[in-house]
């Protein structure tokens, strides 16, 4: 074992455990909205990657267009998610288990129209963030330049969600709310468009994750379910389902974790790393291990 291979799998890892962490964000979006997990918050990844392919590659799309053509795509899903299934529900008074069921078998639903529509083959997603023959030197080591762009698009979102939750009016009301619905209704908060918030938000960092995934993981059916749905659903696990950025630590955890047990262990059950995780931490400190004050705050709300 040489130094440079600790680098290049410490570098991947991180990279590749960033777009888990924005999966797990999703989650943590919508269960400090609505305190509900979605089954379905996998697919939104599996849609903006094949949008952005059909934008870029098939209708000869710019980078940029084909970007926000795919993010508006998302949000309109984020938004049907909201009013179409969850307020639905809500209507007919039905609870946890049921939006569980419905969201589940969207899942299912939007996995069957990709087959329908493009086949169960994986495509080659467009070379937007280099070609996989495209390295950089890293203290004199190769990286992929693909796990430099991922790292740097995602720390660049995590510093606007940042910016965008403390600095700004609508960030601040979005965190009231979260904590408390009901003294955000007492202080004029409009939880209504609060939720609506939630859902966008959710569903667009999810999407991006899907973006940033594809040029690994191909335009494929993968990143609508399985594995990847289950590591991004860890990470937010990792943050109590309350934190944002414990969900993206959480997620860069699992990435070094599967990447290195595949170098000291075998590639064969580095996945396996995820479901271990996930088990261990819902029985041991199902509360969560990256929370900080936040779940505090939350838990003294509540």
């Amino acid at each position: 074992m040489q130094m440079k291979d600790l680098i290049q799998n410490l570098v991947s890892g991180a990279s590749v455990g960033c777009t888990y962490g924005l999966m797990g964000l999703g989650v943590v979006f919508l269960w400090q909205s609505i305190r509900r997990i979605n089954f379905a918050n996998i697919t939104p990844s599996m849609v903006a990657a094949y949008v952005f392919y059909i934008l870029y590659s098939r209708l000869g799309l710019s980078f940029v267009p084909s970007l926000l053509g795919t993010i508006s795509v998302v949000v309109v899903y984020g938004l049907g998610l909201r009013f179409l299934i969850y307020e639905e529900i809500k209507k007919h008074s039905g609870g946890r288990l049921e939006f569980v069921v419905a969201t589940l078998m969207l899942c299912t639903l939007f996995l069957n129209l990709m087959i329908v529509f493009f086949g169960s083959l994986p495509r080659p997603f467009p070379p937007v963030f280099g070609k996989p023959t495209d390295f950089v030197s890293l203290f004199g080591v190769s990286i992929s330049v693909v796990y430099v762009y991922i790292f740097a698009i995602v720390a660049i979102l995590v510093g606007f969600l940042y910016f965008f939750l403390n600095k700004t009016l609508v960030g601040k009301c979005l965190k009231a709310f979260a904590q408390n619905e009901e003294a955000a209704i007492l202080m004029g908060v409009n939880v209504n468009l609060m939720r609506s918030i939630s859902f966008v938000l959710s569903a667009v960092v999810v999407g991006i994750a899907g973006i940033l995934l594809a040029p690994i993981y191909f335009v494929s059916l993968e990143l609508g379910g399985g594995t990847i749905g289950v590591k991004g659903f860890a990470s937010a696990v990792l943050a109590g389902l309350v934190n944002p950025y414990g969900a993206i630590l959480g997620g860069i955890c699992i990435g070094l974790i599967e990447n290195f047990s595949a170098m000291f262990i075998s590639s064969t059950y580095k996945d396996v790393f995820a479901f271990l995780i996930l088990i261990t931490v819902l029985l041991v400190k199902p509360s969560g291990i990256f929370v900080g004050k936040l779940q505090r705050r939350t838990e003294e709300a509540g």
